[in-house]
């Protein structure tokens, strides 16, 4: 059977893709040739190497997009090791900019239909519910947690998931957006709702959804567990409708979630679509995601999804069949690893939750507002989970379950005692507005494709390419090209597509990033 996987990037130097307007999703080497002449392939000639297919412009790109923001400013390129990170104001928050409102958008995904008004921001309480030093915007972290010094990440945090401890964070009580990191609360409804089996229509609108999609066909015939691998393997955001439907609709999804949010003690979340892209007045903390993803990371049926890494997906009518694989890098490259959720749209920019074990240790990672400047988001999350398993287990700047006690009892209209010490200790407060899991299948190299007209391109997550198996907005195993979040020296691996033909309906299609203030494809 054929399969659908993640990429590899032939070099972490070579990335355009964040400020192309033109070609929007192609690596500096786009390839012309077949896909067994690639370089990486037993026929790719000695020496062979990436040429691009045109010219595109640099980060400096003119491009500048709503609220007055550069293109290249707020997708900085990946830089090579041991060179300076770019400036990125968007991630320095000393003086607690995102406790108001999330950071400014770039396109216009957020701007309200006209005549419509949208939610005004929902700030951060004052004092912020974090427990301990949980308040804080600046980077805190406990005994022996040695921050790693290469991070281009606005707002994250690392926790044990056994016990709620958190061992380091930074800006974890600010503003941002989650992307498809909030299928997590989508996920736990349906997994609690729906029968594994039980098969799910698949809605009109499912079939023509924005960003990423898994590729579900209107006759298609889908049991609830393969739309909750297409969720979280993918990121479909079909098979989230379809799911959603299932569950008395949309609407009544979104409060649905909402009402889990709370339940789980978020104090800052506001839950807009099903899928996490970007719409009016959506906005997360890092400290809330991280209440989500341990409460998913102690099921074990949640375990075991977001732990698999290749299933067969079924087709429809003259679509085959094709496997399906994770697009969470980590799951290969990181020892120990359960699994997790990746997450992009243009004004989130990178997300990305993950979990692992190690010496009887669980730790999670919640990561918000990143770029790839430091790396992909997977590889720094396995830096920051290196940094929590070397640091002393006892390490701690706060506990999450005594941060949701806070944000529930701040909610019912009592401030909590401890919130408002932590804030007092830190300066963070008015002054600074401040079961066993199943075992998981062998390793299994993900791969994938993108096709930009008649030459191969390596799509990245920005945005700028969405998937489907439907003719012309769809992503599969098409030839070679490089992943989404693979390492920067993982060699190119060349795959067919699912028929084996160029314009088969399972390729990747890449798209221009918009024009200022258009919405653009989103994951």
């Amino acid at each position: 059977m054929p399969s659908l996987h993640a990429l590899h990037r032939p070099t972490a130097t070579t990335l355009v893709c964040a400020t192309v307007a033109a070609l929007a999703c192609a690596p500096a080497g786009a390839v012309t040739g077949p896909a067994d002449t690639l370089p990486g392939s037993p026929a790719a000639p000695a020496g062979a190497t990436m040429q691009l297919a045109q010219a595109v412009p640099g980060p400096d790109s003119p491009d500048v997009g709503l609220n007055g923001v550069a293109r290249g400013d707020w997708l900085p390129l990946t830089v090579a090791p041991g060179a300076p990170l770019p400036p990125d104001r968007f991630l320095d928050t000393h003086s607690c900019p995102f406790r108001q409102a999330p950071p400014p958008a770039f396109d216009a995904s957020e701007t309200p239909p006209p005549g419509t008004t949208p939610p005004p921001p929902k700030p951060v309480p004052d004092p912020a519910p974090g427990d301990g030093r949980l308040n804080s915007c600046d980077t805190v972290a406990g005994a022996g947690f040695d921050v790693p010094d290469r991070l281009s990440t606005g707002a994250w945090t690392v926790y044990d998931v056994d016990t709620g401890e958190v061992l380091a964070a930074k800006d974890a009580e600010s503003l941002y957006r989650p992307a498809s990191t909030i299928k997590v609360l989508l996920t736990m409804l349906a997994l609690k709702d729906l029968r594994p089996d039980q098969v799910v229509p698949v809605p009109e609108k499912a079939l023509t959804v924005d960003g990423s999609a898994v590729g579900l066909g209107a006759t298609g015939r889908y049991t609830a567990r393969q739309l909750l691998e297409g969720l979280i393997m993918r990121s479909g955001n079909d098979a989230a409708l379809a799911l959603a439907e299932a569950m008395g609709g949309e609407e009544r999804t979104i409060r649905r979630m909402q009402e889990l949010a709370d339940s789980l003690g978020a104090a800052s979340t506001r839950i807009t679509t099903v899928m996490g892209l970007d719409a009016p007045g959506v906005q997360t903390t890092a400290a809330d995601m991280s209440l989500f993803y341990r409460a998913a990371f102690r099921d074990k049926d949640f375990r075991e999804l977001v732990g698999t890494r290749l299933v067969d997906f079924p087709g429809y009518e003259d679509h085959p069949g094709y496997q399906l694989s994770t697009d969470n890098e980590l799951l290969a490259a990181y020892p120990g690893t359960i699994g997790g959720k990746t997450g992009f749209t243009d004004n989130a920019r990178h997300t990305f939750s993950a979990a692992a074990e190690r010496d009887g240790r669980t730790l999670g990672v919640m990561m918000l507002n990143g770029t790839v400047a430091a790396g992909r988001p997977w590889q720094q999350a396995a830096a920051l989970l290196d940094a929590g398993f070397a640091a002393d287990p006892r390490a701690s700047v706060g506990s999450l379950e005594k941060t949701a006690a806070n944000a529930k009892a701040q909610r019912d209209g009592g401030a909590s005692a401890s919130a408002s010490a932590g804030a007092a200790a830190d300066g963070s407060g008015s002054g600074r507005v401040p079961t066993e899991p199943p075992p998981r299948p062998p390793p299994a190299r993900p791969t994938a494709a993108c096709r930009a007209g008649p030459s191969v391109a390596g799509c990245g997550s920005w945005g700028s390419c969405w998937s489907s198996r439907r003719s012309g907005r769809s992503c599969g195993a098409a030839a070679g090209a490089a992943p989404a979040d693979a390492p920067a020296d993982a060699p190119l691996t060349p795959r067919r597509s699912p028929t084996g033909s160029a314009g088969s309906p399972s390729t990747r299609t890449c798209h221009p990033l918009a024009a200022p203030g258009q919405k653009t494809p989103r994951f």
